[in-house]
């Protein structure tokens, strides 16, 4: 794990932040992130409860591919923390089937966690100036997540268990946009592939990442 932040960190430097030439400025290369999480898809009976959130911190190199600059290309790396919370129950003695829990049987905890190294990559457009920080930006692209470690909880009046790696899928792919002026920004993602893992025909492989939320640029 700190082999990850290291590579965070060291990661904008490589490239480096100097900026002296005011007319050859990048901008907004480190990023920070929450979302609302969601699991869409047609379950029946799947239920979604209590916040589920997603934390996200990382950095983009800026390329402009304008003499305006204001038309770019970004491309990044970062880390995420993420949480499910619903009425799917992943089997104590066999994590590749699952129930889904009805009202009256809704646990204290029901909830799915996982972390992941993000890679994504963004066709930007912004109306920035070399002496403005407050602009109208449009991102969108792709984010490509490898999923690094994973949990299920389940705690009860019945039973009480963690699950270590259950099989989600640990290739994430999906489509990202952040539209918005100065700091405040709305992030949307959609996956386009399934929560769990396909080669398990067991779970319900309809379900897929939807998240909503705000996203804040430095730099």
């Amino acid at each position: 794990m700190q082999k990850i932040f290291l590579s965070l960190f060291i990661f904008p430097f490589f490239f480096g932040f100097s900026q002296d030439d005011s007319q050859k400025y990048r901008e907004d290369q480190i990023y920070f992130s929450v979302y609302y999480n969601s699991l869409g898809g047609d379950l029946d009976n799947f239920k979604e409860n209590k916040f589920s959130s997603s934390f996200n911190l990382g950095f983009i190199r800026d390329i402009p591919l304008s003499k305006s600059r204001k038309f770019a290309l970004g491309i990044g790396l970062g880390y995420g923390l993420n949480s499910f919370n619903n009425n799917l129950k992943l089997l104590s003695n066999n994590q590749n089937s699952y129930s889904l829990l009805s009202n009256r049987a809704m646990p204290k905890k029901n909830i799915f966690n996982f972390s992941e190294i993000q890679i994504p990559i963004e066709i930007r457009w912004r109306n920035s100036s070399p002496t403005s920080y407050k602009f109208w930006r449009i991102y969108a692209g792709l984010k490509y997540s490898k999923v690094l470690k994973s949990s299920f909880k389940h705690e009860s009046s019945i039973e009480n268990y963690i699950l270590q790696s259950y099989p989600i899928n640990k290739d994430q792919l999906g489509l990202t946009l952040n539209i918005g002026f100065n700091t405040w920004n709305i992030g949307l993602y959609k996956s386009l592939r399934p929560f769990f893992n396909k080669k398990i025909s067991s779970l319900p492989l309809e379900l897929e990442q939807f998240k909503l939320g705000l996203v804040f640029y430095i730099l």
